[in-house]
């Protein structure tokens, strides 16, 4: 069956589903309520009880204290809040305030928390991304950290500090604890930051001397069988910002239905996932995770809650759905569509370089896997691969896995054939593992493995390749460029993906316009000796930007990349990040933040700020954020 023909059968069995759920026209509009949670909202009478200057709401039409001064404050500062103050910020909050102690403290003997049996099971669950997520303040990669308070063994080896670590962290379990921080942070002038759970490339969830949100405790799960509001009829989910993709894949499960999600485990959907556009297994047949967004609950800058959505601020409601994450306010909650349960079939396989596979083979191999990344996610398909060299002129492909949404297991082999004949061709011996799953879940779960994070030996870029790349005109230009930077010493982890048309969602947004051109979306990481050193980390980052990608960037003019698994010292981030929505984006970001509250590496104006104290090519979070003079 032809590409275009199999997509065009997946998707007309999903509206067809659709149509069977579709509610009766006498039913009543129904958009989904608030989180009880939602409701708990600060007050003015909340504020006339405690205190304006520390805790009241920003005027709409006039700035904060905060936006006239140069810096933000760091602790030390004599302007840095008193004990008595944070006490009483406390007390506020409810309790709800938690002073930062890093994860490896208990390793390090100057602090009171050093203890060897935590420390120890610190170090050896260092690369679960479960341990950093439930911790107030860590990242996952915590290279832009600082590196301040890593595991040790020697617990008089160096000192342990906050480094790029918030100071604080508000632990919200309430619309009104959100409110109260980010009213606080205003007007105290402290740098604030947002803390989902912290899977972002560029560490935005991290800053020195901040006051941090985090929205871990935001759990909750709606299922909505009958959704009927703002025209679309059908299934939906209401997810508190705080609900990880396992979480919303299971309860997708349970409910029988399909949600639009990422790879890895523990990604926050409705954080920076959905702000930075989320891509997924689905996409190449029903488009990106932003793109199933019905509305939004956010907390503005200015401390006011509010709903986004077409018909309520709809220019913020299309900002936040691809417009990046610490932006423009905290979202406590998304509304997204959801799909009818579907089959869906993975293939896994694996080969290398050897006695009868030279490198010119692998690589050729390379070439015609791109030589179908048009037709295999015209078709629907997804493919998640790994390149990377095992030894002088020594190679590994290894499919992990390509995924045939809404596809039997007889339709996806049909559509894969001819380019396992064309391995076979080359010389290249596979035994592919095709297996058909009755759901996204069960695939999900026994094809994706758990990730790994942690580690400072490494640093990633991306590129969204658009699908002129891999046409005959320019394919083998962009094979000697993707092969210059393996045989280098990069690593990809690839994708053959798209976003793909769906009437049925909403792409009215500002999703990076690379992705609806895009067939390709490579990420490519260049590591260094664990014991390296900041001269040495500083060439491989440069080599990486200024020279691997450069040769990507080269070959794939005007096209982008995906800002949340992307290059901190990406060159240009406004084009390569946002392309062509940059300049509305920023003026939003004027509109709705004038005060400049929210800061983050690589966001929307962030080009207006500057953090003091860095290396250059390892911009840390572990100094001072001031304004550009």
């Amino acid at each position: 069956m032809a590409a275009a023909t199999l997509r065009a059968t997946a998707l007309a069995a999903i509206l067809a589903v659709f149509a069977d759920q579709t509610i009766a026209a006498a039913v009543p509009s129904t958009c989904c309520p608030r989180f009880a949670w939602e409701d708990a909202q600060l007050t003015e009478a909340d504020i006339a009880q405690s205190d304006a200057s520390l805790f009241g709401f920003d005027s709409d039409t006039t700035s904060s204290k905060g936006s006239t001064a140069t810096c933000k404050l760091l602790p030390g500062d004599t302007a840095w809040p008193s004990q008595t103050v944070w006490d009483r910020f406390n007390a506020t909050l409810g309790g709800a305030l938690i002073k930062t102690v890093p994860l490896a403290a208990p390793c390090y003997s100057n602090w009171h928390q050093y203890n060897a049996e935590a420390c120890q099971h610190v170090r050896e669950n260092w690369g679960d991304p479960h341990l950093h997520v439930n911790d107030p303040a860590s990242a996952m990669f915590p290279l832009y950290q600082g590196r301040t308070c890593m595991p040790t063994e020697d617990p008089n080896s160096s000192n342990c500090t906050l480094g790029g670590y918030a100071a604080y962290s508000v632990a919200a379990t309430k619309v009104s604890h959100i409110q109260l921080a980010l009213n606080f942070a205003r007007n105290a002038n402290l740098r604030l930051v947002v803390k989902n759970t912290g899977h972002d490339f560029a560490d935005k969830s991290i800053g020195a001397g901040a006051l941090s949100i985090w929205t871990h405790k935001l759990k909750d799960i709606q299922f909505l069988a009958n959704y009927n509001c703002r025209g679309y009829k059908g299934p939906a989910f209401k997810l508190g910002s705080g609900v990880e993709t396992e979480e919303v894949y299971r309860a997708a499960e349970q409910n029988n239905v399909t949600v639009v999600g990422g790879e890895c485990r523990t990604v926050g959907i409705a954080g920076g996932y959905i702000a930075g556009g989320g891509h997924s297994p689905m996409s190449s047949l029903v488009g990106m995770g932003a793109d199933q967004v019905l509305s939004m609950e956010v907390v503005l800058p200015n401390g006011r809650f509010v709903t986004a959505s077409q018909d309520s601020y709809p220019d913020l409601y299309w900002a936040l759905r691809g417009g990046g994450g610490s932006t423009y306010g905290v979202v406590t909650s998304v509304t997204v569509r959801a799909y009818p349960k579907m089959p869906h079939t993975t293939m896994t396989y694996a080969y290398t370089t050897g006695p009868n596979v030279t490198a010119d083979t692998f690589f050729a191999s390379l070439g015609a896997y791109m030589s179908y990344f048009n037709a295999f996610t015209n078709a629907g398909a997804h493919g998640y691969f790994l390149v990377v060299s095992i030894g002088p002129g020594q190679y590994l492909f290894s499919m992990m896995p390509m995924w045939g949404p809404n596809m039997t297991k007889p339709q996806f082999t049909s559509l894969v054939t001819p380019f396992l004949n064309d391995l076979s061709d080359l010389g290249i011996s596979v035994t592919p593992v095709i297996t058909e799953y009755s759901s996204f879940y069960q695939a999900y779960t026994s094809t994706f493995g758990p990730e790994q994070v942690g580690g400072t030996d490494n640093h990633a870029a991306s590129r969204l390749f658009p699908r002129e790349n891999f046409l005959p005109a320019k394919r083998n230009e962009t094979l000697a460029a993707v092969r210059y930077a393996v045989e280098a010493g990069g690593v990809i982890v690839g994708y053959n993906i798209r976003s793909a048309p769906n009437a049925a969602a909403n792409q009215n947004n500002s999703v990076n316009p690379a992705w609806r051109k895009a067939a390709g979306f490579f990420i490519l990481a260049a590591a260094w000796p664990a014991n390296a050193t900041d001269a040495q980390i500083q060439q491989a980052s440069e080599t990486l930007t200024n020279d691997w990608m450069a040769r990507w960037r080269a070959v794939s003019p005007g096209a982008g990349a995906y800002m949340s698994e992307g290059d901190i010292n990406e060159p240009d981030f406004q084009q390569a990040f946002y392309g062509e929505h940059y300049p509305r984006l920023y003026a939003l970001k004027k509109k709705y933040d004038p005060t400049g509250l929210f800061y983050a590496p690589t966001a929307v104006g962030s080009e207006d700020w500057v953090v003091r104290d860095q290396l250059e090519w390892i911009p840390t979070q572990n100094g001072r954020l001031c304004w550009k003079s």
